[in-house]
């Protein structure tokens, strides 16, 4: 399954400390914009999922 961005969820005026927990450099964030999921690299380990406090990143079941 492939992990996901909720926008709506994502209040977009921090960097996203999600981005630091990825062992796979697999979120980007420009600015402070929601971050994107390159699902190329994600191995869908749910680190970034099970750190974000606002549940703006899920996976996609």
């Amino acid at each position: 399954m492939a992990i996901m961005i909720d926008n709506k969820r994502c209040p977009e005026n921090h960097p996203c400390q999600s981005v630091r927990v990825c062992p796979v450099n697999a979120l980007v964030q420009q600015g402070y914009k929601a971050p994107k999921v390159n699902t190329e690299r994600c191995i869908d380990c749910n680190k970034c999922v099970n750190y974000c406090p606002m549940g703006a990143i899920h996976n996609g079941e």
